[in-house]
């Protein structure tokens, strides 16, 4: 007759089994397996989305970086915005949904919509990729939502571009189409005024400076102000620090300032107190006006103003400028100025 064994007794009858790693009389031999916790799927990354304009109708393409690749095509709902330049929401003018197949790891999307013939409209598109549908995490953007969005919502919106000049830049209104000309593929708001002065006050007919000009606007100055303003002043009373101030405090994120021709009268004091300012601000472009005009006939008889041939390469010269500025804004999407 077999009598149990105390706890003890136990332990001390299968210690030799246990020092020579054989396991105990009827127990599993089998490995313990243990497993990681399998990290969540990383999201797809925006990696660009550009917004621009093509006459009436705007176009937005953009990049998005997944994870691994994916075979299946992916469900893309967007929403196109436009509107007033200076309305905060803008409203929906189109929507849809777009069957696209990544190639690789990267997924690109070209959108066209609607957006008006008025110079001064606003555009832009909300993309909602359904990433679930191809298994990976998906958040959808405020954008989606409601009756329309804000700038800062969408994915991109096309750049807005305001033009501060003073008679010099009147000249585009003298050729066919000069305006356009100037501006692109971009929305654009005009003020250019005869007489006007950077900040002092004016000569008659007395319009506003151009700090009254950023003040009075707002917030619908845009991501990108040309001031182009100095041949009714003296370097001394051109106070850039001011009108910088202004447009920061306005949200433009990059400013071209064009500066004078040499043969000029007021070029030498304007023209220094620009260059002075471009080492203090990152986000100042100068538009160096002054080196494309050098020994050009584009002037009339005061050396001031443009003749028709001089409106003309005024209107590619801010063409040119625009597009440098709104590149470099891009490339330094998310640094604040300084």
């Amino acid at each position: 007759m077999h009598r149990a064994l105390a706890p003890a007794a136990l332990v001390i009858a299968l210690a030799p089994a246990l020092a020579a790693g054989q396991a105990p009389p009827g127990t599993s031999t089998a490995p313990v397996v243990t497993t990681a916790p399998v990290a969540p799927a990383a999201p797809p990354r925006l990696v660009s989305a550009t917004a621009d304009r093509a006459g009436a109708r705007m176009v937005l393409r953009a990049e998005y970086r997944l994870p691994g690749p994916v075979a299946a095509t992916v469900p893309v709902r967007w929403r196109a915005f436009a509107g007033s330049r200076t309305a905060r929401t803008l409203p929906v003018v189109a929507r849809g949904v777009r069957q696209v197949a990544p190639s690789g790891t990267t997924l690109r999307i070209t959108v066209r919509a609607p957006m008006g013939a008025a110079l001064d409209r606003s555009g832009g598109f909300c993309l909602a990729p359904d990433w679930a549908a191809v298994g990976l995490p998906v958040a959808a953007p405020a954008c989606m939502d409601g009756g329309g969005a804000t700038r800062a919502q969408m994915t991109a919106h096309v750049p807005e571009v305001t033009v501060i000049a003073d008679s010099v830049g009147t000249g585009l209104d003298y050729i066919p189409g000069g305006r356009a000309r100037a501006t692109g593929g971009w929305s654009a708001v005009f003020d250019l005024k005869v007489c006007r002065r950077l900040v002092a006050p004016p000569c008659p007919p007395n319009p506003p400076s151009a700090l009254k000009v950023i003040q009075g606007l707002g917030p619908a100055v845009g991501d990108i102000a040309v001031i182009h303003v100095g041949y009714n002043d003296s370097g001394a009373q051109y106070d850039m620090a001011r009108v910088m101030a202004a447009l920061k405090a306005r949200g433009v994120e990059r400013v071209v300032w064009v500066n004078l021709q040499g043969i000029a009268p007021f070029a030498p004091g304007v023209n220094a107190a620009i260059s002075r300012a471009a080492g203090r601000y990152d986000w100042l472009q100068v538009g160096n006006w002054n080196a494309r005009s050098a020994g050009r006939s584009w002037f009339t008889s005061d050396r001031d103003h443009v003749t028709p041939s001089g409106a003309y390469a005024l209107a590619a010269f801010y063409r040119e400028e625009i597009a440098r500025a709104i590149r470099a804004m891009r490339d330094q999407a998310g640094s604040p100025p300084r």
